[in-house]
């Protein structure tokens, strides 16, 4: 049977699984597309197979999409880096297949496009992809059309699609930079949020992509920053409003919460927090 890698047939949004693939496409055996990466000599496309909460015997890459955008690792040994890396001045489209568990079907989230790839200390490449938002009744969240309204111009259009790029590298530079809830330490990026310090209507363009202006909080501790329930100290200590203080049991807020970590390039910020958006 020839091989014939042809994506005509399937629909963006509809799941399959690598048997199905293996049939349509005409290998002789599922090992061809075992793999995370799949570049077949039979054309110029690149092929992701990304699984969310792999099996415990899997290498535990951190993959997972977020607000219309793929955070994900490359592959240990980095064979296909560059090719990824090069994809679109050489016209290779990469195709994304990606489903939230293993032994699960993939969904075909059709042709992605790469914003960024940063190194990090002791982990594989991270690549951040721009993924096509489709409707997605089992996980809005996930998949949900972005929330904006333009007014049809073009260069409208082109301004918000950077502007979500730009907060999609801010929220990656602010997770290479805390790793995980700046007070809890909970690792679980799809529900962490990255809050500006200073906010973001107030800050400058400098500003709005400085990750040090910026922590990563679960959602709770995000919605109190933000509304300025709570702000931090120059040495990470906590600081409750009056107005918030009542409940501070049931939001499970003690006094003795603290940033993990402090960098000195927060400090101007933190102090703009406490300023002028903290509710003393």
């Amino acid at each position: 049977m020839e091989i014939n890698i042809n994506f005509g047939s399937l629909k963006v949004g509809d799941f399959y699984d690598r048997n199905y693939l293996t049939e349509l496409w005409g290998y002789k055996g599922r090992q061809a597309l075992s793999r995370g990466v799949v570049t077949p000599a039979s054309t110029n496309a690149i092929i992701l197979f990304v699984t969310k909460e792999k099996q415990n015997s899997a290498t535990q890459y951190n993959d997972y999409i977020n607000d219309d955008f793929l955070y994900w690792e490359g592959e240990e040994k980095g064979a296909n880096n560059n090719r990824i890396i090069n994809a679109k001045n050489n016209y290779d489209p990469i195709h994304l297949f990606y489903r939230l568990k293993h032994h699960t079907y993939f969904k075909y989230l059709g042709i992605i496009e790469l914003v960024d790839f940063f190194e990090k200390a002791d982990r594989p490449l991270q690549f951040i992809f721009q993924v096509s938002p489709i409707i997605d009744n089992e996980n809005p969240k996930i998949f949900a059309e972005p929330e904006f309204i333009y007014n049809g111009k073009e260069t409208e259009k082109r301004s918000l699609s950077l502007s979500r790029i730009g907060q999609g590298k801010y929220r990656f530079n602010l997770l290479n930079l805390w790793d995980a809830c700046a007070i809890t330490n909970v690792k679980v990026p799809e529900i962490l949020k990255a809050s500006h310090i200073k906010p973001w209507k107030d800050s400058n363009n400098n500003e709005r992509l400085d990750p040090y202006n910026g922590l990563i909080l679960t959602p709770t501790l995000d919605s109190l920053f933000d509304e300025g329930f709570i702000s931090f100290e120059n040495n990470g200590g906590i600081i409750l409003s009056k107005n918030i203080q009542p409940y501070s049991d049931l939001l499970n807020l003690s006094p003795d919460m603290k940033l993990r970590k402090i960098f000195n390039n927060n400090l101007q910020y933190l102090e703009y927090h406490r300023d002028v958006v903290y509710l003393k």
